[in-house]
């Protein structure tokens, strides 16, 4: 595992790592490790691993704000929403390792927020294929009974009113940790809108949708209560010029394991179970 700290315009910064394949194994594949909203790239070290055991060559990197790439206080990420992620976060990581290894396909496995977000971006075009875990289209209807309400309350009264308040989004008006304000206020006017993400009016997303041409593989999984069938189904439904569009649905019983939720596919626990499957996905795309 290699530490890398990659620059972004105006002088920030990403912290990621660099998984090299196992070179008995090697594929000649590269893969992006994405990760949801608040969650830190050490909670997906061991998928990364494991799939650098396989023969891939992997990223996996925390978003700016969040965990390793937050090098300041909270407050001096304000201004960093999720439209700054798509347009420069993820396309940083996209370019370095395509710079690496400038000869492989360039495959994602994004979880949650790191499975919708690639195919909005202006690298869009540059990826082969997104392995999407868990990854939906947030608009709160979509979501199951009794969550949606909860979600409701989030976007319409609770994260605008908090990040209007503070410096940050607060962690207890939505994901446990302390985010950069403008995530709140951006993903509260999303998760209202029907066309989620795709309705943005802070950059072209539903442009860079229609310039991915590479394979898409939404996995849902069953007992998510947000990542509901019509959720993931609303995000697939635009990309209308990807090589291939599937959503396949994971159960839980069907692996032989307990819950996975929305955000337990990546947990060790699953790497017998789980894990293989990603791997047959990713080998689908070619």
């Amino acid at each position: 595992m290699e530490p890398l700290r990659l620059a972004l315009p105006g002088g920030d910064a990403l912290i990621a790592h660099l998984f090299r394949a196992a070179p008995e194994r090697r594929r000649a594949r590269s893969v992006v490790v994405a990760p949801a909203t608040a969650a830190p790239q050490t909670y997906y070290a061991p998928f990364c691993r494991y799939l650098a055991e396989q023969g891939f060559d992997i990223i996996g990197f925390d978003f700016r704000g969040v965990a390793q790439s937050r090098l300041r206080p909270i407050r001096d990420y304000a201004d960093v929403g999720f439209s700054d992620w798509a347009m420069q976060d993820y396309p940083a990581v996209i370019a370095h390792l395509h710079g690496l290894f400038p000869d492989q396909p360039l495959y994602i496995v994004g979880h949650s927020v790191g499975g919708w977000m690639p195919g909005v971006t202006p690298a869009s075009a540059d990826i082969d294929g997104i392995l999407g875990v868990a990854a939906l289209s947030a608009y709160w209807p979509l979501m199951a009974r009794p969550h949606r309400y909860g979600h409701w309350l989030a976007w319409h009264v609770l994260v605008p009113a908090s990040t209007a308040l503070f410096d940050r989004w607060p962690g207890w008006a939505g994901l446990k940790h302390d985010l950069p304000a403008k995530l709140g206020r951006e993903f509260s006017e999303w998760a209202k809108d029907p066309e989620f993400v795709f309705g943005a009016r802070q950059f072209d997303a539903r442009g860079n949708a229609r310039a991915f041409r590479g394979h898409m593989h939404l996995l849902q999984i069953a007992d998510d209560p947000w990542g509901t069938p019509a959720a993931v189904r609303a995000l697939l439904e635009h990309y209308p010029n990807a090589r291939s569009r599937m959503m396949e649905t994971l159960r839980p019983a069907d692996f032989g394991t307990g819950a996975i939720g929305h955000l337990g596919f990546f947990h060790s626990r699953h790497r017998e179970t789980l894990w293989p499957h990603a791997l047959a996905c990713l080998d689908a795309f070619g």
